[in-house]
């Protein structure tokens, strides 16, 4: 039942403009988290109180995806478009970012400001799982992790082409800076970051293949690149082209793509509490855009 139905039932006095103005207010939690949406749905035994003492607080602007939440720690599924960061120092407080989100939920939530660090990153176009530390302890123990690859991540890609052979691993070292506005691969004796990638063809499409991915490095647009020097870039993928797919290239997927994003998408992430130890594990659903074009490649149809 909706949560403004059930705080009407409990409070039959108040009328319905009165029972949404509490709940939009913040003067209602259930099971002892604060909720500001009336329709909200809310299970049978649960315990809805009604605070009308409480000052009222501003509701947080957006909501969150949230698979994983503890005292130190927050896994959500961002969406394709936002930035995990600001893109430069000067516009963190202007900026719509996954840093941001989630200050002010956390504002909200704990009626005070809270520490709030990455753990790691998303590039804008990608979806998925994404780790934030509540804490600076958290951050600290988290990034010493994150350093030494203790986390597991799996991502699913849609590519142009289909990899032959259908698994590998992809070694390349990836430049530290910026040449034209993307990064480059390396030979091994220039200066470089190791970067290491798995992938496995977990379905052939129309010209198109569905990958997984694990990352053993954590290097920024590892992926992109990697995919690119198989041979094989991402579906809507608009930097990192390689100049000739090998295989068949999908029918309507060349410049410009149907996809109006990289399609690439955080699918799993697993790693050790930064603070517990107890393994943290979460699986992010894939977003509409994605699920529509595998639809259409699937029924082999590039629109």
């Amino acid at each position: 039942m909706r949560l403004d139905k059930r705080l009407k039932e409990a409070h039959p006095d108040l009328s319905w403009r009165k029972v949404r103005d509490a709940i939009e207010k913040g003067q209602v939690s259930v099971d002892g988290r604060v909720q500001q949406d009336p329709g909200l749905g809310v299970l049978t035994g649960a315990t809805i109180v009604l605070d009308r003492n409480r000052p009222a607080q501003l509701k947080v602007r957006t909501n969150l995806d949230i698979l994983h939440e503890d005292e130190h720690i927050l896994v959500l599924n961002k969406p394709a478009g936002l930035l995990s960061i600001p893109s430069s120092p000067g516009l963190g407080g202007s900026e719509d970012t996954v840093l941001r989100r989630v200050r002010e939920y956390m504002a909200f939530k704990r009626g005070h400001k809270t520490y709030v660090g990455m753990l790691h990153r998303l590039d804008r176009d990608t979806s998925g799982a994404l780790a934030v530390a509540l804490s600076k302890d958290a951050h600290a123990a988290g990034r010493e992790q994150f350093k030494h690859h203790k986390f597991e991540r799996h991502y699913l890609a849609i590519v142009q082409g289909v990899p032959d052979p259908p698994s590998g691993t992809i070694e390349a070292r990836i430049s530290t800076g910026y040449r034209s506005g993307r990064r480059k691969l390396v030979d091994e004796d220039d200066e470089g970051l190791e970067a290491s990638t798995d992938y496995l063809v977990k379905e052939k499409l129309k010209g198109a293949a569905l990958l997984e991915l694990r990352l053993h490095t954590g290097r920024q647009h590892q992926i992109r690149l990697h995919l690119e020097k198989l041979g094989h870039p991402l579906v809507g993928e608009r930097v990192y082209t390689a100049r000739m797919v090998r295989g068949d290239k999908p029918s309507g997927l060349s410049s410009p793509a149907p996809a109006k994003r990289n399609m690439l998408h955080a699918w799993t992430l697993a790693f050790p509490h930064p603070l517990t130890k107890v393994r943290v594990s979460v699986e992010a659903p894939l977003p509409a855009d994605f699920e529509t074009l595998l639809a259409r490649l699937r029924h082999g149809r590039s629109r």
